[in-house]
C-alpha cells in the first residue's frame, strides 16, 4: 500500500481488523481506541470522508502515521490512537506494496 499526505500527515495503511461482519470489526476496534486525544479532529480541518477520498485505493481499518510513529484508526470523531500490541491477534496485516 501507498504513502499518502492528509492535512500535513503522512499516512501508511497498516491493517484490516478480522472479523466476520462489520459489527464485530467494529466492536474489536472500539474497545481498543483511545478516542479522548484524537491525533486529527474537526479542529483541525479533519473530515471522515474526505479522509478516505483522499486515502483512495489505500484504504484500512489501522494506518500509521509517520509524524508520530503511532498507529491511528479514523472514526468520524477524529484520527484516534490505537494499541496495536493489543490488537495484533485481530489485524490482518496488509502486504508491502499492494
Amino acid at each position: 500500500m501507498n504513502r499518502f499526505k492528509y492535512l500535513d500527515y503522512t499516512f501508511t495503511p497498516y491493517g484490516n481488523i478480522i472479523g466476520k461482519d462489520s459489527e464485530t470489526r467494529f466492536q474489536r476496534l472500539m474497545w481498543r481506541v483511545d478516542t479522548l486525544n484524537p491525533l486529527l479532529n474537526k479542529d483541525s480541518g479533519y473530515d471522515y470522508y474526505e479522509f478516505y477520498r483522499t486515502a483512495g485505493e489505500n484504504n484500512a481499518d489501522i494506518y500509521f502515521a509517520e509524524a508520530t510513529k503511532k498507529y491511528y484508526v479514523p472514526t468520524v470523531g477524529g484520527m484516534c490512537r490505537i494499541d496495536i500490541n493489543e490488537m495484533k491477534r485481530h489485524i490482518k496485516q496488509l502486504p508491502a506494496g499492494s
